[in-house]
């Protein structure tokens, strides 16, 4: 079944596996990233709630709800680039940037993977799957897209108009 002109396994190929756990420095840094949203947001909204004669309450619920979303975002986003810095195959933290693991010389750049023809699991070395089949290589990874960039922009856009929106409605209100 093998191809006579393919090299024989040596060893058996890397399994792709969870990432590493964060430091506790990672992860304060984290929880610092997500919480500060919430007092960004308070802190934007105490000049509209004077002006719109709105409580305190009103203040507090509004950072919570809108500054917690932004934040679990923001903390999701901070979680993904920590591991996104650590290499798959050894799990060592690398450099910003790097393009070939320092420990263990994985390719960072193009992240190279392969699986059986029946995709049983994913690995990163070529070889053969614990089923016996020749590991192929996969298409690689796409990064953030064009797709994605535009919804971003069009969720950011549509927030501030419905910001903007109920701010002149609370004028008109209060003017009535």
């Amino acid at each position: 079944m093998s191809d006579p002109r393919e090299p024989p396994l040596l060893e058996p190929p890397v399994a792709v596996s969870r990432a590493a756990p964060l430091s506790w420095r990672q992860k304060r840094l984290i929880g610092a990233l997500a919480f500060a949203p919430v007092v960004l947001v308070a802190v934007l909204l105490t000049p509209v709630a004077i002006a719109t004669d709105q409580g305190l309450g009103e203040v507090v619920v509004s950072a919570l709800m809108f500054g917690g979303l932004l934040g679990l975002a923001v903390g999701f986003v901070a979680t993904d680039r920590f591991q996104a810095r650590q290499c798959p195959r050894c799990r060592m933290t690398g450099a910003k940037g790097a393009e070939v693991c320092a420990v263990c010389g994985y390719d960072l750049e193009h992240r190279p993977r392969f699986t059986c023809e029946v995709r049983h699991q994913v690995y990163l070395d070529p070889g053969a799957c614990a089923c016996g089949r020749r590991l192929r290589p996969m298409r690689p990874v796409r990064g953030i897209g064009r797709e994605i960039r535009v919804m971003m922009l069009l969720g950011g856009g549509l927030l501030v108009f419905l910001l903007l929106t109920g701010f002149v409605l609370q004028l008109i209100d209060r003017n009535v």
